[in-house]
């Protein structure tokens, strides 16, 4: 490598001499005359200055051996064209061109060419021949996409048998390159071809290099592919991978708090820290539904404050473990106590209670997901009504110190069987309050990016291609990240003296289009071109827009600016005990219609029971 670049010169130096040897003596036909022999030892000092000045111009000897191109031989062809003219004019203005043959010109030209270019393309197949290794595993690939990035894909791949792949054809949608054949290699058909073609040729693999695609039609490629039962690769273009844009990362990670349109709520004043503090620390907290959304964020945050015992009640195992093991691993010094109930096995919670001697409860655990309670009623008032109940009563009974319910603005004029039953869970912590126990309720919106939200299913929808459904152009819902709406509860439930029922200032209310829409651009592409969104109307029990309070509930405000807070509208609740009762008999004897009728006495405001029943 010391002496490479004197080595090259002196083998075109060389090369330049066999060239104009061998055109003398083709033009003559290997028998040169004597007196061309002084012509040729005249002229051949003009041609050597010539060409070496033309190959250091364009820098040929600069050039890789090992990995020439097709812009290497258009330098050597430019630069041998270069020369012959210096020749020409060499020639004309130092020796002459009366007795000089023509052709030799030529055929010194076209010999230069051959015998630089032949032997640089020579040595690089050599080098590839000698490196080449046989491929452990062999798989038979299709490329689609039969333009500038499936040829390069063609030509990585077989000049790099370690990969152990082998082309066995292209796909291209235009139909005019079908049956045609690039560098060998036959375009066999059209995309939607690709399962017959795996079946056929037994394909192993489909490698996408269309970098031009939109990301609709490249997921449409891909579900093609894997639908034929075979793997799926991208290759991106060049011009991609230096931009970072490449398609197999193309999707943007989006953070949920960038999705509310507003800053995240934060409450970090020093009053907050320390009445939190008094609240938690040194003391046996129980959280209900652990391992959900909200429970696990208010285990999280629970934990920071150091209680005596962090008891996590949960009836799904997988979510419980989960969580435990994250929680042992950020608060090692933290006595954590899982359990795995249900909060209508009243043995198992109110040995629970007793055993640890709780003194506050979180209850997070209720089903929410509206349509699917639409199905369940039976199930909704089970768990979100009778379980409530029972949690609360367990609570009277084991001297807890405060109670507080996770509740929602679907409460408020429900439209829902879920959001009745959750009025009625308030009802119930409202009419039990005062009996040793400061029973409240925490109601807030939707929280943006828990299990079972709108933001997790339009983000799969995005991976999948689309297209992202929306039930309704005009409906809005009010939106929160997960860590104010627990920073809300655990708030309230320190100021809190019993019977209220807490809101947060969530802002203005979000037209979940829009949500989509954005959600999709920060995804980092387009919607209407890389992903639909399409309108399915309104599910059983959904309202186009939810409220957090309604008349007659006087709304209050508090220490808090971003806390308020509603008390009772008068009502008595001496009559709810008395129909929770009833409503019990109906579950037991599964009877929907009764449910239902009971669930609109306890709240007349309700509008349930045509597409449930």
């Amino acid at each position: 490598m010391k002496y490479r670049t004197y080595f090259i010169l002196l083998f075109q130096l060389m090369v330049t001499v066999l060239a104009y040897t061998a055109s003398f003596y083709l033009r003559f036909e290997f028998t040169m005359p004597a007196e061309y022999f002084r012509m040729f030892y005249e002229t051949l000092p003009i041609l050597v200055v010539c060409r070496m000045a033309s190959y250091y111009i364009y820098r040929i000897h600069t050039g890789s051996w090992l990995f020439v191109s097709m812009s290497d031989l258009v330098d050597t062809l430019k630069a041998v064209l270069l020369g012959s003219v210096l020749f020409v004019i060499g020639m004309v203005f130092v020796y002459g061109l009366e007795e000089f043959p023509r052709s030799v010109f030529i055929l010194e030209a076209v010999l230069s060419v051959m015998l630089l270019g032949g032997s640089r393309f020579t040595i690089r197949y050599s080098y590839e021949f000698k490196h080449r290794v046989a491929p452990k595993v062999r798989k038979y690939v299709l490329i689609a996409g039969a333009g500038r990035a499936g040829v390069m894909m063609l030509r990585e791949v077989q000049s790099n048998p370690g990969l152990g792949l082998q082309v066995v054809g292209f796909v291209d949608d235009n139909p005019y390159k079908k049956g045609t054949n690039i560098q060998g290699i036959p375009v066999l058909g059209n995309i939607e071809d690709i399962p017959a073609l795996v079946k056929r040729l037994g394909i192993d693999e489909v490698i996408i290099a269309i970098p031009s695609c939109s990301y609709k039609d490249l997921v449409r490629i891909m579900d093609i592919a894997r639908g034929a039962g075979v793997e799926t690769r991208v290759f991106p273009s060049i011009g991609r991978l230096i931009e970072g844009d490449v398609y197999m990362n193309r999707l943007k990670e989006v953070s949920y708090d960038d999705l509310l349109g507003r800053k995240v709520l934060k409450f970090r004043r020093q009053s907050d820290y320390q009445l939190l503090n008094r609240e938690i620390n040194g003391k046996s907290i129980l959280v209900t539904g652990a391992g959900g959304s909200i429970g696990s964020e208010l285990c999280r945050q629970v934990a920071y404050f150091s209680p005596r015992v962090l008891i996590l009640y949960e009836r799904h195992e997988n979510s419980l473990y989960d969580l435990e093991l994250e929680l042992r691993k950020k608060f090692p010094d933290q006595k954590i106590l899982p359990v795995v109930g249900d909060i209508l096995d009243t043995k198992k919670l109110d040995e629970t209670l007793q055993a640890n001697g709780v003194e506050l409860i979180y209850h997070a655990a209720a089903y929410k997901h509206v349509p699917m309670m639409e199905r369940e009623p039976i199930e909704a008032v089970r768990n979100n009504v009778m379980g409530t109940l029972n949690v609360a009563r367990l609570a009277v009974k084991n001297g807890v110190d405060k109670f507080v319910m996770i509740s929602t603005d679907k409460a408020v004029n429900p439209a829902n069987v879920m959001g009745t039953t959750k009025r009625v869970a308030e009802l119930v912590v409202q009419g039990l309050n005062g009996e040793g126990v400061k029973f409240m309720a925490v109601r807030f919106g939707n929280v943006i990016g828990s299990n079972g939200s709108v933001i997790p299913l339009f983000k799969k929808q995005i991976a999948e291609g689309g297209p992202v459904t929306v039930t309704h152009p005009d409906i809005t819902r009010y939106f929160m990240a997960i860590n104010e709406a627990v920073q809300l509860v655990m708030t309230a439930g320190a100021m809190g003296s019993g019977g209220e029922i807490f809101l947060l200032d969530m802002g203005e209310p979000v037209k979940i289009i829009d949500l989509a829409m954005d959600l999709i651009k920060r995804s980092g592409l387009q919607p209407g071109k890389d992903i639909d969104i399409v309108f399915t109307g309104l599910r059983p029990g959904e309202k186009l827009y939810e409220e957090l309070y309604w008349k007659g509930e006087g709304i209050v405000p508090t220490e808090n600016k971003k806390i308020t807070m509603l008390r009772p509208n008068g009502d008595g609740h001496d009559d709810i005990f008395r129909k929770i009762g009833v409503l019990e008999e109906h579950v037991a004897e599964g009877d929907v219609e009764g449910i239902l009728s009971v669930l609109k006495e306890i709240v007349p405001e309700a509008t349930i029971g045509e597409s449930s029943a």
